[in-house]
């Protein structure tokens, strides 16, 4: 009878292993091997205190709000999908993860094997223009969006981290990793013009993707980001709000070059207005100011009756071409 009860103990000791490594990982194989993680994830991002420094609160309440209602739910949901990469120093084969967060700050339990590791977590691929690429290591891991001509604004935020980590057989270890805007939102905010009959605003000169583990963005294409508007809630005003990857750090000198405002532009807002006699201005505004990850940037315009735009922004050039033809434009699709 001892023997049978400890015969029983033993088997049921084993189920209980098996069923552990299976809930860790299901793929896999080698769970006696693997030790477990107390892993916390956390995002770091502030929205309102972003837009409360742009916003005065005498005159950008309502813009204040409307903005911090659009945005917020996206660049810092309450759940979200985070892919995790542990990619073994030594070039052996890595572990992945797929969990989802809650709020700003997540715990999970984890098992990997023992080993060094080069971590990176990424939120953003619930965005269905936005994917991860070449997930084989670390250096080649990216977060890509789609290299149209024109693209939709990013819909979830992107953010990422990465974290070096020596994993041991000391059950007691734990990590966190911090996670950090890889794309920017930009505001471009104006008073409704009824000579105006459409208003179409887009983001030019950004990034397409961004590599994680040495925090750097890449060029492809000359996509344009396609702006959502959304009317300021108790005001004649609208704002189109885009969120995208950042621009160059720098003026690369070949934006518009005969166009004398845009001298030291980074990246530009392109702005259609559609009048009642069937033709169209364009407007740009060139930037010179970068926009980096993780910025709110709230742009104030104003719509002129001929379809042109104006700021009263001295860090911003303007530029006004009145009947335009799309023709000769690298983005047929606007």
């Amino acid at each position: 009878m001892i023997r049978f009860f400890k015969a029983l103990a033993t088997a049921l000791l084993f189920l209980f292993t098996l069923q552990s490594c299976t809930f860790i990982d299901d793929d896999r194989s080698d769970c006696e091997t693997s030790f477990s993680l107390n892993y916390q994830l956390k995002v770091v991002s502030n929205i309102n205190l972003q837009l409360s420094e742009q916003l005065q609160m005498s005159t950008g309440s309502q813009t204040l709000a409307t903005l911090n209602s659009y945005l917020d739910p996206i660049l810092q949901p309450t759940a979200s999908a985070v892919h995790l990469s542990f990619f073994p120093t030594d070039g052996s084969d890595p572990v992945h993860y797929d969990r989802e967060t809650e709020g700003l700050r997540t715990a999970f339990s984890l098992a990997i094997p023992a080993a060094d590791y080069r971590h990176i977590a990424i939120i953003g691929q619930e965005d269905p223009s936005i994917f991860i690429n070449d997930n084989t290591s670390a250096e080649t891991t990216r977060l890509t969006q789609f290299l149209n001509d024109t693209v939709d604004s990013h819909n979830h935020a992107a953010l990422a981290g990465t974290l070096d980590m020596s994993v041991t057989n000391n059950t007691n270890q734990s990590w966190e990793i911090n996670l950090y805007p890889a794309d920017a939102a930009v505001a471009v905010v104006m008073k409704k013009n009824p000579n105006v009959v459409r208003t179409r605003v887009f983001l030019a000169d950004l990034a397409t993707s961004f590599t994680p583990n040495d925090s750097t963005w890449h060029w492809e294409h000359n996509s344009l980001v396609r702006t959502d508007a959304v009317d300021v809630t108790g005001t004649d005003s609208v704002a189109y709000c885009g969120i995208a990857f950042p621009s160059r750090m720098e003026a690369p000198g070949t934006i518009d070059p005969d166009v004398a405002a845009a001298k030291g532009a980074v990246w530009r807002v392109v702005i259609l207005s559609d009048l009642p006699d069937g033709t169209t201005t364009r407007s740009v505004l060139y930037m010179t100011e970068p926009l980096k990850a993780g910025d709110i940037r709230v742009i104030r315009i104003h719509v002129n009756d001929d379809g042109g735009v104006s700021t009263s922004d001295s860090n911003v050039g303007a530029s006004v071409t009145l009947d335009w033809k799309k023709g000769g434009e690298y983005n047929p699709e606007i």
